[in-house]
C-alpha cells in the first residue's frame, strides 16, 4: 500500500510539474553567473520551483548533483530530481559522513557539474544557512552562487516552517544568478535581510549590480 501511495504521489507531483513546463514564464538575470560549475544554494521555500530550473538547466548540458533528505520523504524529491535530469545525492539530517562528503568534492572537479543544496534544509530554521554550503564551497574552492526566485502567482503553505512556494501554472517566474565568490564557515556570506529582492539578493554580501539585465539561459 505505501508503494502504491507513493507511485500515485509521484506522478501527481511530475504531472503538475510538467503543466508548469508549458505555461510558466521563466525570465532569466545573470544566467551567465552560472557557467562552469558551482555550489549552488536556495531556500527550501523554493525546492519545488528549483525543479523548473533544473530541467531548463540539464537540457542545455549542464550538469547538477542535488543534495536530498534521506527519509522518506527524500524519494518524492529524488523522483523528481531525477525525471528534471538531475542526480540525487541522499544525505541524513544535519550529516554528511566522509564517503558522501567526499562524492560531493569529487562531484565538484568535474568540469560541467555543480552540487546544489538547499541551504536551510531540510528542517530549518528558516533562512539560517547550515555549515555544510560552507564547507563544499571552502574545500572544493568552487564560488557559491546563491539563487533568488520571485513569483508572479504562487500559494505558499504558511504552516510549514519554510513557507513552501508552489507556483501558479501562466504565472511568471524571475530566476536571478548572484556570485558570492569561495566562502567558508569562519566567513560565511551575509544571509539577507530585507524582503524586497529588487534590493538585495538571496544573500548580502556582495553588491547586486545591473538588477535589471535579464538574458536567455
Amino acid at each position: 500500500m505505501r508503494q502504491w501511495k507513493r507511485n500515485m504521489l509521484n506522478h501527481l507531483f511530475y504531472g503538475y510539474l510538467k503543466y508548469l513546463k508549458k505555461t510558466v514564464r521563466m525570465e532569466w538575470i545573470h544566467p551567465e553567473v552560472f557557467e562552469g560549475n558551482h555550489v549552488v544554494g536556495f531556500w527550501h521555500e523554493d525546492s519545488f520551483a528549483m525543479n523548473l530550473i533544473l530541467s531548463e538547466i540539464s537540457a542545455r548540458g549542464k550538469n547538477v548533483d542535488v543534495l536530498v533528505t534521506a527519509d522518506e520523504r527524500g524519494e518524492y524529491i529524488q523522483y523528481l530530481i531525477e525525471k528534471c535530469g538531475g542526480k540525487a545525492v541522499r544525505i541524513g539530517y544535519g550529516f554528511c559522513n566522509a564517503g558522501i562528503l567526499k562524492e560531493l568534492l569529487g562531484a565538484l572537479k568535474e568540469e560541467n557539474r555543480s552540487v546544489a543544496i538547499a541551504m536551510d534544509g531540510p528542517l530549518g530554521p528558516r533562512h539560517i544557512p547550515k555549515k555544510l554550503t560552507y564547507v563544499l564551497s571552502e574545500n572544493s574552492q568552487k564560488s557559491l552562487v546563491g539563487v533568488t526566485l520571485s513569483y508572479s502567482g504562487k500559494v505558499s503553505l504558511l504552516g510549514r516552517w519554510d513557507h513552501y512556494h508552489i507556483p501558479l501554472p501562466f504565472s511568471k517566474l524571475t530566476v536571478r544568478f548572484d556570485s558570492y565568490g569561495v566562502v567558508s564557515a569562519r566567513k560565511p556570506a551575509g544571509i539577507r535581510i530585507c524582503q524586497n529582492e529588487e534590493e538585495c539578493s538571496i544573500m548580502t554580501g556582495m553588491p547586486v549590480e545591473n538588477y535589471k539585465t535579464a538574458g536567455q539561459m
